[in-house]
């Protein structure tokens, strides 16, 4: 019911959208014979002159809608002979429409001009016809430019439309691509790691980590091809992974939660934590004999997100530049930054050499539509 009151709806503007178009020529003929008829001895009132000239201009009401489709389907084309005769008999026929409405008007209304009392109809359609033929030819003319302008508008809007679409597409492609480098990233090196716990016959934390890696592989599964999370749910896998990292490290790793809980329903890219917690137990505490403390942060500032992963392992190389870097965890990252937020998301690494190294993630405030309650350890 909604639909068919929405159609009549439409129907009724494009009705009065046309007869205010053809309006306005009407109007203008009908002020310029008024102008003129002013001199005649017997000058006929003004609503005479309104019905003898309007309702000719109104037989393009109805067939406007008809023109344009003969106008789309029939393009103008100089080198084709069809669609030039097509428009030039429709023309012509618009005009003797035309002509016929406005003989039987003038006739009905307007007074005979001196010496022509016993003009027949016929001849006042053939002079209508032939004296008019012009103008219908400008309103013909202006028909078909609409309707070309028209849709070429509506393809222009149809391209931008399939550009967009394509262009998310895209978008979407390269984020899936760049989600699925890390999982097999995290998964090989965890691999490797209870490998070389086998090797050393410590069966027991190789049987831990396998328990853990299952777990975290679970919660990857669920997650799929989503792009973003609620940090609290990110917090929670970084915890799996970072507990199969201690088994690894045994005493020498600390892990140290700095995370506001105002913070844990904030959207945030999935995966985006544990890839600089891996860099981090790579080329910081990894680097050094001595325990290390890997430090996890998380605060709002403003309308963005501050997350960090820090060490205190020897720090930066001198030569470090994080656009030339290469490696899958950081140009990764940046890449799904530069995806998902443009400019507004950043990544930094920062640290002066032999201090420590904090890498720093800024992302746009936005709060998780659909947040789940698991909480980190």
């Amino acid at each position: 019911m909604a639909f068919v009151e929405d159609a009549a709806g439409s129907t009724w503007r494009s009705w009065a959208k046309r007869a205010a178009v053809w309006s306005a020529p009407a109007l203008f003929s009908a002020l310029e014979t008024y102008s003129f008829s002013r001199d005649m001895p017997q000058a006929p009132a003004p609503w005479r002159v309104l019905a003898a000239q309007m309702p000719a201009w109104y037989v393009w009401l109805p067939l406007t809608p008809w023109l344009t489709r003969l106008a789309l389907r029939e393009r103008l084309n100089p080198l084709r002979v069809r669609p030039v005769l097509v428009h030039l008999l429709a023309c012509l026929g618009m005009g003797a429409l035309f002509a016929g409405v406005y003989a039987t008007t003038t006739a009905g209304f307007m007074p005979p001009m001196p010496g022509r009392e016993s003009v027949t109809w016929a001849a006042r359609w053939l002079r209508a016809w032939w004296g008019w033929l012009p103008m219908m030819g400008m309103a013909y003319a202006t028909v078909l430019a609409v309707a070309s302008a028209n849709q070429s508008a509506l393809r222009a809007r149809d391209s931008e439309r399939q550009a967009a679409a394509l262009a998310v597409q895209l978008a979407e492609s390269r984020l899936l691509a760049l989600q699925s480098q890390l999982h097999p990233h995290f998964l090989f090196n965890t691999l490797n790691a209870i490998v070389v716990l086998v090797r050393e016959r410590e069966t027991q934390e190789a049987a831990r980590m396998l328990v853990l890696l299952s777990d975290l592989l679970r919660q990857l599964l669920q997650k799929g091809a989503t792009q973003e999370v609620p940090l609290r749910d990110e917090v929670a896998v970084l915890s799996r992974y970072l507990e199969l990292q201690r088994l690894r490290f045994a005493d020498r790793l600390r892990v140290e939660w700095a995370v506001d809980p105002d913070v844990l329903e904030a959207s945030v890219p999935h995966l985006v934590l544990q890839p600089l917690a891996e860099n981090a137990l790579r080329h910081g505490i990894g680097m050094r004999s001595a325990a290390g403390v890997l430090r996890i942060g998380a605060r709002r500032l403003g309308d963005a997100l501050e997350l960090t992963v820090g060490d205190d392992g020897p720090g930066l190389p001198r030569e470090f530049d994080l656009e030339a870097c290469q490696g899958i965890g950081l140009s990764n990252t940046r890449a799904r930054l530069s995806q998902l937020y443009g400019d507004a998301g950043h990544l930094r690494i920062r640290g002066p050499e032999g201090v420590g190294t904090v890498a720093t993630v800024l992302l746009p405030w936005r709060c998780s539509p659909d947040s789940a309650g698991v909480a980190h350890g």
